[in-house]
């Protein structure tokens, strides 16, 4: 294997590394644009592809094209006609800007949205799917003005893409557990919480709190939702989560 060959595969390593490390959202993000420059992608959009009826961009992850770009790009809802994201229900293999020219034939339209890339400073690009086995698609899409886009290169970048979009994807998701408010529970519902937590059933739970059994059942299930919880043992792990009971 070459210098050049063996310069891919360690630094994409010592990304994934410096990436493991880290949890916050800032970060991962200075550190994933900061690899791709190496490689002269100087811009990078990554996105799970959202369901039927649902908005284009609420998947989104990480965006930092030039503002311009992203407002012209809505306003003229590229999406559905984007060759670079029509492709998708084609191929989920890495594939670059100028394969897609020399696949086929693009119309003006098509031709014209990929141009208007040249008008913010890039001229190609890699797309690289994600996909699951539940056949959900996520899509990491880096560019750049003259960016390396060798084998090698393709190779390096498919990982990076996956591991980043594992990343950003975690860091999200905590940042929305840590900020995720909920109702304060009443004292009642903490009562019955708190003998939930130690296993009582909703008939003994009334026994004890000489009410029915349905109005227990009536207060676990508004703690549940004030709780954010689908499964009584997960409401139990959030009350105490949240410091509304203890044990």
């Amino acid at each position: 294997m070459s210098l050049k060959g063996d310069v891919y595969g360690k630094r994409t390593l010592d990304f994934v590394e410096r990436l493991q490390k880290l949890t916050d959202y800032g970060e991962i993000c200075e550190e994933i644009k900061k690899e791709l420059e190496w490689f002269g992608l100087t811009c990078v959009t990554a996105w799970s592809m959202p369901g039927p009826g649902r908005p284009p961009d609420e998947g989104m992850v990480l965006n930092n094209r030039p503002q311009a770009y992203i407002d012209r790009y809505k306003e003229q809802n590229y999406l559905v006609r984007d060759p670079l994201v029509t492709e998708l229900r084609k191929s989920v293999h890495p594939y670059t800007w100028g394969d897609i020219r020399q696949r086929r034939k693009l119309t003006k339209t098509e031709a014209r949205i990929m141009d208007e890339g040249r008008d913010f400073g890039v001229r190609e690009g890699i797309i690289i799917p994600i996909v699951t086995l539940s056949g959900s698609l996520s899509v990491f899409s880096p560019c750049g003005p003259d960016p390396d886009l060798s084998q090698r290169a393709r190779s390096a970048i498919e990982l990076i893409g996956i591991y980043s979009q594992q990343a950003l994807k975690r860091a999200l998701i905590h940042d929305r557990r840590e900020e995720a408010a909920h109702a304060p529970l009443t004292p009642r519902e903490r009562e019955i919480m708190q003998w939930v937590a130690v296993g009582k059933s909703d008939e003994e739970i009334a026994t004890l709190l000489s009410i029915g059994a349905a109005t227990v059942t009536t207060h676990v299930e508004s703690s549940k939702r004030k709780l954010d919880a689908f499964r009584r043992t997960y409401a139990v792990v959030q009350a105490i989560r949240f410091g509304e009971i203890s044990i």
